[in-house]
């Protein structure tokens, strides 16, 4: 029998999609000959899945994938976009999307018409939207599963993003949903999330709200014990409803759901959620249309592994499992940082054609999956996948090494999230561990205090900072231990302190090394809740020696730089977190040396603390005071009489000996660091100042 192609039950993108493309046309036209500025640009932009890059005038496209299955049409297509328009990648995202990277500005328009014309849309994929609905990376074959959650995960998107209100929203809203109690797809951190039921023999969901990752992460709430499967769509809108109306629209940082119901309480939400449900089914809403995927008859599982090559056999016990339908198998394709080269995305589309269910499915560790090979069928995939470099057989550790974008292309990144992620899986590699003694062990790396890289629920988590050290930036990392996700189990890391970036690579090291000569192993949390946080502070504590930059100047480099650490090229939308970090060091300083009578080094400190928040990079100790008179006396932020212990300042530094020569008096200074601290405590959190200098 020939296989189905599953064309039938993918995501249908709205019959408007054309004529949104015009519409969208238009604004790039406009924006291009100066009628809107970049902020009206990117309002219009952003909630169409339109990124700008950290490399002025580039941008990301992230395409929508619910439940993250692409079939081997899109995936050609991608492929085709990315080398003609973006920088010849493919990026997989931990919400199972695809993204195009480094389109220019005129292409973007060419680049979304062609994805439309297969069926692909980028509609919502950023800014205030329902955002790309997840599920787990095997619904549908898992052999724990309760049932499929696939066709729920797409029926919902369409419904959802049928409403044009699912754009206009508060903040970002995320749905997932888990086919068990495992919660592979992390139902229990999302603003909304669903774990597969069943009660009396009806299939149905758990509901939970209000969790999510990154500023002030929160474990979901559950919202109802069981609910009837069909009934997914009504709970979906109805808090997207309550969300609408009661969520923060001026306070970018406190808008997402979790903090609605911090600021209600869970029983007040509730009241506003049951009156929305209510009002939602007496309009007798349409019933949700399911697309349940098709399955390939149980007579093409005949057949048996006809390989014994030592090189099969690894490849088979690292990335073959069986699925819960006898005779078939998931083949699991490791991607290296999510990555699949454009120029591979056809012959990758190829083996789709011919083998399985004609459908890549994309996981939230950023890897890839085959679905429904025979054993028959296994020999000739391996072979296929490795002339394409994409059948390593990889440990797990490896292979569930998550990191975000970071630095490299996005404008809130910090540090080079990706350089690390390539560090630790070079360090590991080299070192004498048993990797695959470590089972499922997962590492995710955020290239600032966001969560992209989903940080908080890693077994290990990164998070990018930066700190000073004797003037000089240099990357820094903030660790936390032993998050994970299961139903009643689901918790965030532990903050355990933070490393040097030259340094975490041999942190990744040594404590594994350290967990697995513990009595806690193989069980690494219960070794984070015996003694593995203090064995992990005492290994952080062992790797904060930071070199001079005249001994070792590549230590002041992030991994993959060529250029020394610094924040330049952040964008308006940059995360506070890390960068209040650095403030926090400056203004500490300049307080202790005022304190001490050095005069000089505090005005220096003072003068420098806020220059990161305008974009400032100063070269010298004398261009710092130059440029404080241009961004805060100039500006009006700070009382002009401060010019006076500035220009002694740039004075003092443009000579020998500084602190020596500064001619600064105490009581200038002193309203220098009293000014400084008053003008950072008026920072909010996207880093505006709510107060200027009368």
């Amino acid at each position: 029998m020939s296989k189905p192609t599953n064309s039938a039950w993918t995501f249908r993108v709205s019959d408007r999609i054309h004529k949104e493309l015009d519409e969208f046309q238009d604004t790039v036209a406009r924006f291009k000959a100066g009628a809107i500025n970049e902020g009206q640009f990117r309002i219009i932009r952003v909630p169409a899945g339109v990124y700008e890059q950290r490399e002025n005038g580039t941008y990301m496209l992230r395409v929508r994938f619910p439940a993250g299955g692409a079939t081997a049409a899109h995936l050609r297509r991608l492929g085709e976009v990315s080398a003609k328009y973006g920088n010849g990648l493919v990026h997989t995202t931990t919400r199972q999307e695809f993204q195009i990277h480094r389109v220019l500005l005129d292409d973007i328009i060419p680049a979304l018409r062609w994805l439309a014309e297969a069926g692909l849309s980028t509609k919502g994929g950023g800014g205030n939207t329902v955002r790309n609905i997840t599920a787990c990376v095997d619904s549908g074959v898992c052999r724990d599963e309760i049932f499929d959650v696939t066709p729920y995960a797409v029926a919902t998107s369409e419904r959802l993003l049928s409403d044009p209100l699912s754009l206009q929203l508060p903040r970002k809203y995320k749905i997932a949903f888990a086919a068990c109690d495992k919660d592979c797809s992390g139902a229990t951190v999302h603003d909304l999330g669903f774990i597969a039921r069943k009660q009396n023999g009806v299939e149905g969901f758990a509901v939970y709200v209000a969790g999510g990752m990154g500023g002030k992460s929160r474990l979901s709430s559950l919202l109802h014990e069981f609910i009837p499967a069909s009934d997914a769509f009504v709970v979906a809108e109805a808090i997207k409803r309550v969300f609408d109306k009661n969520g923060d629209r001026k306070n970018k940082h406190l808008a997402r759901l979790r903090f609605l119901v911090e600021k209600t309480g869970l029983e007040k939400f509730r009241e506003l959620y049951d009156n929305e449900l209510a009002a939602l089914r007496a309009s007798h809403p349409a019933p949700l249309e399911l697309r349940p995927l098709p399955q390939l008859a149980t007579a093409m599982a005949s057949g048996e592994i006809k390989n014994d090559s030592a090189e099969f056999k690894q490849w088979f016990a690292h990335n073959v499992t069986p699925q819960k339908q006898p005779g078939f198998f998931q083949v699991q394709i490791p991607l290296t940082l999510g990555d699949i080269p454009a120029s591979r995305t056809a012959a990758l589309a190829d083996i789709l054609a011919a083998h399985g269910d004609n459908v890549l499915w994309a996981t939230q560790s950023q890897n890839a999956g085959l679905r429904w090979i025979t054993a028959a069928e296994l020999p000739a995939v391996h072979q296929k996948l490795a002339v394409l470099g994409l059948a390593d057989p990889e440990a797990p550790v490896l292979r569930n090494l998550v990191a975000c974008a970071g630095a490299s292309t996005c404008r809130l990144g910090i540090c080079l999230s990706r350089g690390l992620a390539k560090a630790v899986r070079s360090e590991l590699s080299a070192s004498q561990l048993d990797l695959d003694s470590f089972g499922d062990f997962s590492i995710h790396i955020s290239g600032c205090p966001n969560s992209c890289g989903r940080h908080p629920i890693g077994n290990i988590g990164f998070s990018g900072a930066a700190r000073r050290v004797d003037g000089n930036l240099i990357p820094f990392y903030a660790v936390q231990l032993g998050g994970r996700l299961a139903e009643g189990k689901s918790r965030f890391g532990v903050n355990v302190g933070a490393v040097p970036a030259k340094n975490a690579p041999a942190f990744v090291r040594d404590l594994l090394e350290a967990w697995k000569k513990s009595p806690d192993a193989p069980d690494f949390h219960q070794f984070v809740d015996h003694d593995g946080k203090k064995i992990a502070s005492e290994i952080l504590a062992r790797h904060q020696e930071i070199p001079s930059i005249a001994s070792r100047k590549e230590f002041y480099y992030d991994w993959d730089a060529d250029a020394l650490f610094s924040l330049a090229g952040r964008g308006q939308g940059e995360c506070s977190a890390g960068v209040f970090d650095l403030i926090e060091v400056d203004l500490a300083n300049a307080r202790e040396s005022q304190e001490a009578g050095r005069l000089y080094a505090a005005a220096l400190a003072a003068a420098r603390a806020l220059l990161v928040v305008q974009r400032a990079q100063p070269k010298s100790d004398a261009e710092t005071f130059t440029l404080f008179q241009k961004h805060f006396i100039e500006a009006g932020l700070v009382d002009a009489a401060l010019t006076t212990v500035i220009t002694a300042g740039a004075d003092a530094a443009a000579g020998a000996n500084p602190a020596e020569k500064f001619a600064g008096a105490p009581t200038d200074v002193a309203a220098l660091v009293a000014s400084v601290r008053l003008l950072h405590e008026s920072l909010d959190s996207s880093l505006r100042f709510k107060t200027a200098a009368k």
